[in-house]
C-alpha cells in the first residue's frame, strides 16, 4: 500500500470535512495542515485486517478533524491568554510580589492560568492538553513550593 497514493486520492475527502467542519474561530491553514498530517497518520495506522479503508478513514478522519478544530480553538485562546499572562508577570516582577522562579515553566501556566485568569482546572487542563488530575497535581506542587517562598 503506498501512502502517498492513497493520501492523494483521500485527499478530497479531507477536504470535504475541512469544509464541513472549519468555522470561523481558528486559522484555516492550521486545521488544513493538522488535517493533512491526521490522514497520513491514519493511513499509516491502518490494518488491512480490520476492514475496508474507506469506512475506517470516513469515520476515523472525521473524528480526527473534530479534536483538531477543539485543540485549535483552545489554541487560539491559549494564545490571547499568554500575552494577558506575560502583561500579568511584568507587573508581579516590577512590584516583586511574588517570586516564581522556583516553578516549572508547567507550573507557572497553570498558576497563572487559574489564579490570574481564573479559568476553572477543566478548562485549564483543556488549553494545555493535560487531564484535570495533571492540573490539580501541577497546582498542589506550585502552591506548596510557593507557601514555602512565602515562610522564608
Amino acid at each position: 500500500m503506498n501512502v502517498e497514493i492513497l493520501f492523494l486520492a483521500y485527499r478530497p475527502l479531507l477536504y470535504k470535512y475541512l469544509a464541513l467542519l472549519f468555522t470561523r474561530d481558528i486559522d484555516f491553514e492550521d486545521f488544513k495542515q493538522e488535517g493533512e498530517l491526521a490522514l497520513l497518520e491514519l493511513l499509516k495506522r491502518y490494518d488491512p485486517q480490520k476492514g475496508d479503508l474507506s469506512s475506517y478513514l470516513k469515520k476515523s478522519l472525521y473524528y480526527a478533524l473534530l479534536r483538531i478544530r477543539t485543540r485549535l480553538r483552545y489554541q487560539e485562546e491559549y494564545v490571547e491568554e499568554l500575552g494577558e499572562i506575560e502583561i500579568y508577570k511584568e507587573e508581579l516582577q516590577e512590584e516583586k510580589i511574588i517570586d516564581f522562579s522556583s516553578l516549572s515553566k508547567r507550573e507557572k501556566e497553570i498558576v497563572m492560568l487559574i489564579y490570574f485568569n481564573e479559568l476553572s482546572i477543566r478548562k485549564t487542563a483543556k488549553i494545555l492538553g493535560l487531564s484535570p488530575s495533571s492540573v490539580k497535581v501541577y497546582k498542589k506542587r506550585a502552591v506548596n513550593k510557593l507557601k514555602f517562598w512565602c515562610k522564608i
